[in-house]
This record gives structure tokens, C-alpha cells and sequence, in this order.
């Protein structure tokens, strides 16, 4: 039997192929990093075939993110982000800091020093940093992978800010702007909140808006465009080659600079557009389950922020020095199991703490015929 599911160009259910298999590899890519694999010429291999486009993969999600944008009042726009993204985030921190404290001291077990550890990963959650940075002279660790749905937040903001002050025509030149100002607040300061991370995501959450605006992703790619997909992959993988680095979009660094942040954004909306292409035509089991990943992607993405901050994960990469490939499988097997176990928890939590179900004023029970309520005489509405 043919299955049900819309596959139309028109929702945002459309990208949640795209999310679970994004959601994976970014897994995959943050416990790749514990363990060096390394050719002879000391080129990681892991670093070239993976982290090189993983900006790319990072703009792809704020380009599926922007398809949803809506111009809204600016201060609409506030509360709407502050109400998606603040309960999840604080969420994660809380849990963070509980998790981090129980982990540091049972490892080392010594009191006075967890409590400062954790305090440096609390107060840089809190300060929404990106990056281990210091401020007031303390150093603050950086807030996780939650810098993403802070930098997010930002952009969409920001975006909406601009389209209720300049005209239609001049909004590109704007947001590029926007784009080259982040990028140079991340070589002189780091702003704290992802406030240069979300200014650089701009062009990608306004790309997702012109997508959706003029139906690029219910057309096909041109030539032209496909030969731009090819020069920005040349340019990214020269860029990494000639400076022996990867983009960092966390770290504020792009090989490139502003090119470079383009690069990645004409790359992450063509590996969009294959996956919605994509996801019209699959419908095994496999697409399916990716799916389902993809339509719990935000839970996912804040159980991995938890676990990857708070758990001393680098003392179990110690133990595969010898046989780092082991190691990564292993570690990417008990990662995902966790992280399906937490999610399970959290989607199945009202079942789990409520014995019965909460009973309301619809299912209430009506007086009928053969109950023994005391007869009530109404007046009559004639006569």
C-alpha cells in the first residue's frame, strides 16, 4: 500500500529527512573529533572528508530554518524566538550544570574544583558564549552545540529587523552587510549571546526565505548554478588545504572570510535542495526512521548538548588511544543509545509520571435516563 505522507515542497516536514540525517552527522562529526586518524602526511583524515563542509552542513539548517520565516512587527518577532528557544535552553543549562558537577566530582573527587569547573560551564551557558572565552577575568567555558539555536534566534531577528526598515530592493545589500559586520566582530571581540555567530547566519536564514518566497526548491537546479556548487566546493577544500584549517562558524573563523561564509551557503542550499528532492522519492524504512529523527531534532539536538557538555567524554577517547577507529564506532554506539534513551524518556514522560489521565469537562459523564439525579422542573419557553 502507498503511503499517505505529503511529499509537496510546501511545509517544513519537507526538510525532516535532511534534519535526521544533518542530526547524525553532526553526532557523528562531535564524537569524530576525541579520536585522530591520521594518513602519514599528518592531514586527519576524519578533518578533510568530514569537517571541511561541515559549515556547509551548519548554513543547510539555517537555510531549512528560514524557509519558515515570516516577516511579523519586531516585537513579535522577540517574543516568538524567546518563547521557542529560551524553555529548551534553559532546560539544558539546568541539566548541564547538575549532570557536569555529579560527573566532575565522581571522576576526581575532589569538591572545591568541580564546583569551579561547573561554574565556568554555568556561567558560560548563561553567557551564551560560542567559545571558551574570558570575561571579568575568569575564564568561561563555551555553552555546547546550544550556540546554534542562540545564533538562530539572533538571525531571525535580525532578519526581521531588517525587513521592517529598508525597502524590498536594498534588503540584500543589507543583509550582506550584516553578514561582513558579524564576521569582523569575531576578529576583534567575542560578543557575547552569539550576537557575530548570529549576524553571519543572515544570508542563510534569508536564502530559505527566498526559497520559499519564488519556489526554488520546487525547480530544478540550473547548469550555471551547479558549476557555482562546484567552484565553492573547490574554493572551500582550497582554502582548508592552503591554510591547513577548517571553517569554524562556532569559533567565528572561515578560511575565506565573507567569500567563504557565501561559499558555505551556496553549498548547504544545494545539499538542501538533493534532500527535499530526495525525500519526495524514498519511502522505506530507512527514510522513514530518519524522519522520525528529523521531526525530534531539537530534543535530540538538547539531549547532545547535555551528555557532549557534562560528560567527561574524553576519559573514555583515552582508553582507545591504541585503536582509535574502535573507539569512535564504540563511542558513537553508547552516544546514540543514550541519546534514544533520554528522547524515549522525554516524549514519554506525561505516560511515565501520570498514573491515569487527567479528566476534563468533555469526558465528564452526562446525566442519562437511569441515572438517580433529582428530577429538576424547568419552566416551559411557551405559553
Amino acid at each position: 500500500m502507498k503511503s499517505t505522507k505529503p511529499r509537496t515542497a510546501s511545509s517544513l516536514g519537507m526538510f525532516d529527512l535532511f534534519k535526521g540525517l544533518g542530526i547524525a552527522t553532526v553526532v557523528f562529526v562531535h564524537t569524530a573529533e576525541l579520536y585522530a586518524l591520521n594518513t602519514s602526511g599528518g592531514i586527519s583524515i576524519s578533518t578533510f572528508l568530514i569537517f571541511i563542509y561541515r559549515e556547509a552542513l551548519m548554513s543547510a539548517f539555517y537555510i531549512a530554518s528560514g524557509y519558515g520565516f515570516r516577516k511579523r512587527s519586531i516585537g513579535k518577532c522577540i517574543h516568538q524566538q524567546l518563547k521557542g528557544v529560551l524553555p529548551p535552553y534553559l532546560y539544558a543549562v539546568a541539566a548541564t550544570a547538575v549532570i557536569h558537577l555529579a560527573f566532575h566530582y565522581a571522576c576526581f573527587g575532589i569538591w572545591e574544583n568541580s564546583v569551579a569547573e561547573t561554574g565556568k560551564v554555568l556561567g558560560g551557558m548563561l553567557l551564551g558564549l560560542p567559545h571558551t572565552a574570558e570575561y571579568f577575568g575568569i575564564t568561561f567555558f563555551s555553552c555546547g552545540p546550544m550556540w546554534y539555536l542562540l545564533a538562530m534566534a539572533v538571525g531571525w531577528i535580525i532578519l526581521d529587523i531588517l525587513m521592517n526598515t529598508f525597502p524590498e530592493r536594498y534588503i540584500p545589500y543589507a543583509v550582506v552587510f550584516t553578514m561582513v559586520l558579524g564576521w569582523a566582530t569575531c576578529l576583534v571581540w567575542e560578543l557575547p549571546f552569539c550576537l557575530s555567530q548570529g549576524m553571519t547566519v543572515v544570508p542563510y536564514l534569508y536564502i530559505g526565505y527566498l526559497a520559499k518566497k519564488r519556489h526554488w526548491f520546487d525547480q530544478p537546479l540550473s547548469f550555471k548554478f551547479k558549476g557555482l556548487v562546484l567552484l565553492c566546493a573547490l574554493l572551500a577544500a582550497g582554502g582548508a588545504l592552503a591554510t591547513q584549517s577548517t571553517d569554524n562558524m562556532s569559533m567565528g573563523e572561515w578560511t575565506l572570510g565573507p567569500v567563504g561564509i557565501l561559499c558555505n551557503g551556496v553549498i548547504g542550499f544545494w545539499a538542501v535542495h538533493w534532500f527535499v528532492g530526495l525525500s519526495r522519492k524514498c519511502e522505506g524504512s530507512l527514510a522513514h526512521t530518519l524522519e522520525n529523527v528529523g521531526r525530534r531534532s531539537l530534543q535530540i539536538f538538547c539531549v547532545h548538548t547535555v551528555e557532549l557538555t557534562a560528560v567527561p567524554w574524553y576519559l573514555f577517547a583515552a582508553q582507545f588511544a591504541a585503536t582509535p577507529l574502535l573507539g569512535l564506532l564504540l563511542h558513537f554506539a553508547l552516544r546514540c543509545w543514550l541519546i534514544l534513551i533520554v528522547c524515549l524518556f522525554l516524549v514519554n514522560r506525561r505516560r511515565i509520571f501520570r498514573l491515569r489521565p487527567r479528566r476534563s469537562a468533555r469526558t465528564a459523564p452526562t446525566a442519562t435516563a437511569t441515572t438517580t439525579a433529582p428530577f429538576t422542573r424547568y419552566a416551559s419557553r411557551h405559553g
